[in-house]
């Protein structure tokens, strides 16, 4: 049996549900949404999505909380989740609100940050699409704009070759040979 995708109204029912939990408890949670819900929901780039990674606090209220909304709504009691959270920038910032209530603030990651993850992921079959999306939402049209986005929330992390190849695709341009510098020891260049 298939799980249920989420939709921006399941999500929304879920979140309202997760916030009257939380408010039986006398908590207020903070979700900040990342990933294929962060289209669904910011941008309506997809109809659905499997599950919703995030960051949340306080992290056990909310899990207990969102694992009773799957059992009343028939979820995966994984429908949302933390394990993007080594995938995530400190920078990554406020981003955009999408549900409030006295008890639980949702928001989307901001889109530059969500980019540099997806780029950084270069899953092509996967965010092909979403990559497409927020680079016309962007308005970057080279690959030096999309490093330079990147960097801001990653400087320590150069793109992979599998990132530059997926983005020159993307975006039209010829590719570019890496310098020594960025190839890993015995990879010739790229060219």
């Amino acid at each position: 049996m298939s799980e249920p995708l989420l939709d921006r109204d399941l999500l929304k029912r879920a979140f309202t549900l997760l916030a009257e939990r939380l408010a039986r408890r006398g908590v207020v949670g903070e979700i900040h949404v990342v990933g294929g819900a962060a289209m669904v929901l910011a941008f309506k780039a997809r109809a659905a999505t499997r599950d919703v990674d995030a960051l949340f606090e306080p992290d056990g209220h909310v899990l207990d909380a969102a694992r009773e909304v799957a059992d009343q709504l028939g979820l995966p009691r994984s429908w949302l989740k933390n394990q993007a959270s080594s995938y995530v920038s400190g920078r990554a910032g406020r981003g955009t609100p999408v549900f409030d209530h006295a008890n639980l603030r949702v928001m989307t990651t901001p889109p530059e940050h969500l980019l540099a993850m997806k780029v950084r992921a270069a899953r092509a079959a996967r965010d092909t699409d979403d990559l497409r999306l927020l680079l016309g939402h962007l308005s970057l049209r080279t690959l030096t704009q999309v490093e330079e986005v990147v960097a801001r929330y990653f400087p320590d992390e150069p793109l992979s070759n599998r990132s530059r190849m997926l983005l020159e695709d993307l975006l039209g341009e010829q590719p570019r040979t890496r310098r020594s510098a960025d190839r890993p020891p015995g990879d010739p260049p790229v060219s």
